[in-house]
C-alpha cells in the first residue's frame, strides 16, 4: 500500500513536471534584449572564469575574474573603465576573488576564497582594509562567496565550507554567526512538501546572499537546491524550492538578488537559467538555457539587478557577462 501511494506521488510529479516544462516552454520571454560582453582571455575586458558581480548605484558593474585574480570595472554599457589585483597573498592581491558588494561609500568588498579573507578597497581600487583567516571561529572563513550589505551597512557574508553565515561592520568587526551543515537527501528534496520543515536555518554550501529593502537575508543553500529567507536577526522565516528542472525548483542554486519590487532572482546553475519568484517565494517566471547563444547559459554563477532594474548574469563557463533588460513586469 505504501509503495502504490509513493508511484502514484511519483506518477502526479512526472505529469506535473511535463505540463510545467510544456507552459513555460511556450511563454514569451522575460527580457526585451540582451547584450553581451567579453571573453576568454587575460586582456583587459576578457575574463578567465569569471564567478561574481555587483552593480553600484550609479550603474557601474564590478566582476571578480576569478581565475585572473583581479576585479574588473565596467560602465552600464559593458565597457572596460579599470582593473586591481594580482594573483597573490599580499595586501590588494586575489587568489580567486568570489563575491563582490558595493556599500553607500562607494567602497567595493571582495572575498577572497581561497586565502579566506575579505578585502576591502575604495571605488578606484586602492587597499583599504582586510579582515579574517581560515579557521572556524567567529570572523574566520572557509571559502568565502557570497556578499550583501544591510540598510545599516553591515557586511554579510556566505561562508561557504563552514556552511553558515556571517555577519560584520563595515570596519570589519564580527557581530553576528547563522547556520550549521545540514545536507538534505534528494528524495527528501524533491518531496519536500511533505518534509517542509527540514533543516531550517542550516545550510549545505551557501554560495550567495542577498538583503532585501527590509533587511531580510536570502540565502542560496546550493546543494540543498533551495533558497532559505533569513531575518535580519538571523531567525529563520521561509524558504522555497527543491531539486527538480521544472519553474521553481533548481539544480544546485548560485547567485541570487532582490529588486526593489521585492522580486528574487536565481541563478540556477546546472539547469543553465534565472528564475524569478515574488518576495513570498512564489515562482512566477524563466529564462535561459544551455548553450553560447545571448540568453544561453553555461553554468550562471552570480547576477545583479541595476539601479533600472536591468539584470546582471555572470556566464561563468562562457567567460561573458550578459545584460538583460526586462520587458515585461511580472506580476
Amino acid at each position: 500500500m505504501r509503495r502504490a501511494s509513493l508511484m502514484g506521488i511519483s506518477l502526479l510529479y512526472l505529469l506535473l513536471f511535463t505540463g510545467m516544462m510544456s507552459e513555460a516552454h511556450g511563454q514569451a520571454l522575460p527580457y526585451s534584449s540582451v547584450e553581451v560582453f567579453g571573453k576568454k582571455g587575460e586582456h583587459s575586458g576578457e575574463f578567465n572564469e569569471p564567478f561574481a558581480i555587483t552593480v553600484d548605484s550609479s550603474g557601474a558593474i564590478y566582476v571578480a575574474d576569478a581565475r585572473n585574480h583581479r576585479v574588473q570595472k565596467f560602465d552600464g554599457t559593458g565597457k572596460f573603465l579599470q582593473q586591481w589585483g594580482t594573483q597573490g597573498d599580499g595586501l590588494g592581491q586575489f587568489e580567486k576573488p568570489s563575491g563582490l558588494v558595493v556599500d553607500g561609500q562607494g567602497a567595493v568588498y571582495v572575498a577572497d576564497y581561497d586565502l579566506d579573507r575579505i578585502q576591502k578597497f575604495d571605488a578606484q581600487g586602492n587597499f583599504l582594509r582586510e579582515w579574517g583567516a581560515n579557521g572556524k571561529k567567529p570572523g574566520q572563513f572557509s571559502s568565502p562567496t557570497g556578499l550583501s550589505i544591510d540598510s545599516e551597512n553591515h557586511i554579510v557574508v556566505a561562508d561557504m565550507y563552514n556552511h553558515r553565515v556571517q555577519k560584520f561592520d563595515a570596519q570589519g568587526k564580527h557581530l553576528s554567526t547563522w547556520g550549521s551543515y545540514h545536507p538534505i537527501s534528494v528524495f527528501k528534496s524533491f518531496f519536500n512538501f511533505l518534509f517542509c520543515q527540514e533543516a531550517e536555518g542550516k545550510f549545505n554550501y551557501p554560495a550567495r546572499i542577498a538583503v532585501d529593502n527590509a533587511d531580510r537575508i536570502h540565502v542560496s543553500d546550493s546543494y540543498n537546491n533551495r533558497v532559505q529567507v533569513l531575518s535580519g536577526q538571523g531567525e529563520f522565516e521561509f524558504q522555497f524550492g527543491g531539486v527538480g528542472s521544472w519553474g521553481g525548483r533548481f539544480r544546485v542554486t548560485s547567485g541570487i538578488a532582490v529588486d526593489h519590487a521585492g522580486r528574487v532572482f536565481v541563478a540556477d546553475f546546472y539547469n543553465n537559467r534565472i528564475q524569478i519568484f515574488d518576495k513570498e517565494g512564489s515562482y512566477l517566471d524563466q529564462w535561459g538555457e544551455p548553450g553560447d547563444e545571448p540568453g544561453q547559459f553555461n553554468g550562471p554563477t552570480d547576477l545583479a539587478v541595476g539601479p533600472e532594474g536591468n539584470i546582471y548574469v555572470v556566464d561563468w563557463g562562457n567567460h561573458r557577462i550578459q545584460i538583460f533588460k526586462l520587458s515585461k513586469e511580472v506580476k
